[in-house]
């Protein structure tokens, strides 16, 4: 997997974690309905926990997603304006002179 996931396929991951989960709470309901419905308490009380369960889990995943795809974009930022603050200092744009607040701060580069 040599693939580095974008911060938007990333959100959409999460989105998809979401709606998974929604849709396994869903199924849980209906199964556990169907199940009550038959005087069948245990197993509905068991597909009602481990629906819960699973949609817990999917979306705590959504959670991490999401966070890693907000930690990427504010890298992604973070790295475009360095770019940019070296690119000046070397071609001895403005950034090196004038407009610099850490002047005589930093290593050269």
């Amino acid at each position: 997997m040599e693939h580095i996931p974008s911060p938007k396929e990333l959100r959409t991951a999460a989105r998809a974690c979401t709606l998974l989960a929604y849709a396994a709470g869903l199924a849980g309901v209906a199964g556990g309905t169907l199940m009550l419905r038959d005087d069948e308490l245990a197993m509905a009380l068991v597909l009602y926990t481990v629906t819960f369960a699973v949609g817990a889990a999917l979306m705590g995943v959504a959670v991490l997603v999401r966070s890693v795809a907000g930690l990427s974009l504010q890298l992604h930022r973070v790295e475009s304006d360095v770019r940019v603050l070296v690119g000046d200092r070397v071609r001895g744009g403005p950034a090196a002179d004038e407009h610099d607040p850490w002047r005589g701060h930093h290593p050269p580069y």
